[in-house]
């Protein structure tokens, strides 16, 4: 596969819903402008990978990848390879909390999800790009940098089978499948030591923003794992989609025997503590047996990492709780 990115005086803007790609530079020669061409065109064995776009023609063993996706990012470091690059938050300018300790002290380039350079992703001298649905429009865009493979949308139940594609890209698939079954394992303990409760047990999901509440459905990340440990969600969270939001008027719907609620930035932080204050959440049963609890962002995570968190903190609140160890 020959991949080219030419250099020229213009600038080319791409947008999409998350992120922006840009390409500027002077006028260059081409042989100066294909930087992205030398680690591809040294590994010689290559693949054929189906993913959403397609397929591609990907490196047997790819030693330079980048992560333009938090799904890709959580799978690749639990399958041990660690990116040249990836996104960061730009709520809190850092990696995502779940996965800081496992990139401290590596050489990782944190690329901005609104505005990633196509000009640095391209002198990095990627061999693989591994993206989701916020970059789909600059696919063919990165295509000419190198090989890309996209694994769709994030934060939707299917997450394992994204993990698995990333896998397949990384040439790693059978340490996605033992991954896979290292987190069917931590759920069994977590079914064994939760017993006949975890029948009756409705868990409700939220996110607190300030113009409203977001329920999360049986088709989000957590949805699957909730559903995976055995545990049920409130009829108003039972449907197969991704979430939906509801306005303060209908906070009832939120509630559950147990509310896990998260918020990301300042001004979520400012409205979950508004909604405290507020009569319509102390008629909450939950909130009436002192069952809320404040989680962080992996909740509404990407991949094996965080899935496995979210099955620890199963454990710290619900386990403990059945033990008479509240944290509360």
């Amino acid at each position: 596969m020959t991949l080219k990115v030419v250099r020229t005086s213009l600038c080319l803007l791409v947008l999409t819903s998350s992120l922006v790609l840009t390409a500027c530079s002077s006028e260059t020669s081409e042989a100066e402008g294909n930087k992205g061409d030398s680690v591809a065109k040294q590994t010689q064995a290559t693949r054929v990978v189906e993913h959403a776009r397609g397929k591609t023609e990907v490196p047997i063993n790819p030693q330079r990848v980048v992560a333009l996706d938090n799904i890709a990012l959580d799978s690749m470091l639990a399958l041990g390879v660690t990116p040249v690059a990836a996104l960061y938050n730009e709520n809190t300018e850092k990696f995502p909390v779940h996965l800081r300790d496992r990139l401290q002290g590596k050489d990782v380039k944190r690329l901005s999800p609104t505005r990633a350079s196509i000009e640095a992703i391209t002198n990095l001298n990627p061999d693989l790009v591994i993206g989701g649905k916020n970059v789909e429009r600059v696919y063919d865009l990165l295509s000419r940098v190198a090989p890309t493979i996209l694994v769709g949308e994030s934060g939707t139940s299917d997450w394992k089978e994204k993990l698995k594609l990333s896998a397949e890209a990384l040439g790693k698939p059978e340490a996605a499948e033992k991954l896979l079954q290292d987190y069917r394992d931590h759920l069994a303990k977590l079914r064994a030591q939760l017993g006949k409760k975890a029948d009756k047990l409705e868990v409700s999901v939220i996110r607190v923003f300030p113009q409203g509440i977001r329920l999360y459905q049986k088709d989000s990340f957590v949805g699957q794992i909730l559903e995976d440990a055995g545990l049920s969600c409130p009829p108003a969270q039972n449907e197969d989609r991704l979430w939906t939001k509801i306005s303060k008027e209908r906070l009832d719907a939120a509630d559950g025997d147990v509310i896990f609620v998260w918020t990301l930035g300042n001004e979520s932080e400012s409205a979950l503590k508004k909604l405290r204050s507020d009569p319509l959440l102390s008629q909450l049963s939950a909130v009436q047996e002192g069952r809320v609890y404040e989680v962080p962002g992996y909740w509404i995570g990407r991949g094996p990492i965080a899935a496995n968190a979210v099955i620890d903190d199963l454990f710290k609140y619900l386990v403990k709780e059945k033990n008479g160890k509240s944290e509360e």
